[in-house]
């Protein structure tokens, strides 16, 4: 008996341990590939043979998320945001579905193909010019597209997340409701026993007044 609680223990240990792997796994990817993609939309002059000049906002805001921490910023808070929702999940249910970390692997399965085809329709709607080289042609209009479809595909994965959480709440609020007494019947038995007892008050009276 005792072998098999602690079979049975270790197998829940390692399988808490795997998925405990797989989240952290699945956020680094995250972290990664959004720090990726923030410094293509937000840095466009990263690369390039000529940049705006130092002190226009241009320069300070491609720096920013070149050089400076601001690739890594948003990652990080998008992130950080992911983790606050497995956090309020966690605590509502005492574990974490699988349901959640293949979530998070489907977001970046969609988010990459997606970004990919963004910069391809950026490439039609904004043609590079035929010369060799055009040092007005980096800017932030070429971040529209990108940055658009980002923030569309983040914004889809936190809903999702998030439904799994409210699904959870209304699950809890419909087992609280059938286990809640129905009143309808309690109604009903008060007013069948009110009744029962003027019944009998009746017929004792009638009986008194026969004797």
């Amino acid at each position: 008996m005792t072998l098999v609680m602690s079979g049975e223990t270790l197998r829940k240990s390692l399988a808490r341990l795997l998925k405990m792997a797989a989240l952290l796994a699945t956020w680094g990817f995250i972290l990664f590939i959004l720090a990726m993609f923030t410094e293509f939309i937000m840095a466009p002059w990263d690369t390039a043979i000529t940049q705006p000049d130092i002190g226009t906002w241009q320069r300070t805001l491609n720096d920013f998320f070149d050089l400076g921490p601001g690739q890594w910023l948003v990652a990080t808070a998008v992130v950080l945001g992911n983790v606050y929702i497995a956090f309020r999940l966690w605590l509502k249910r005492n574990r974490l579905p699988w349901r959640f970390i293949i979530n998070n692997a489907l977001f970046v399965w969609l988010l990459f193909p997606l970004m990919m085809l963004a910069f391809r329709l950026n490439s039609i709607i904004f043609p590079y010019p035929d010369v060799l080289y055009d040092p007005n042609y980096r800017g932030y209009h070429l971040s529209i597209v990108p940055g658009v479809v980002a923030l569309a595909v983040i914004a889809m994965w936190f809903m999702v997340q998030n439904r799994l959480h409210d699904k959870r709440k209304r699950k809890r609020q419909s087992e609280d409701v059938a286990r809640a007494p129905d009143v309808s019947r309690l109604v009903d038995g008060e007013q069948l026993t009110g009744r029962q007892s003027a019944e009998m008050d009746n017929s004792l009276l009638q009986d008194a007044h026969s004797q």
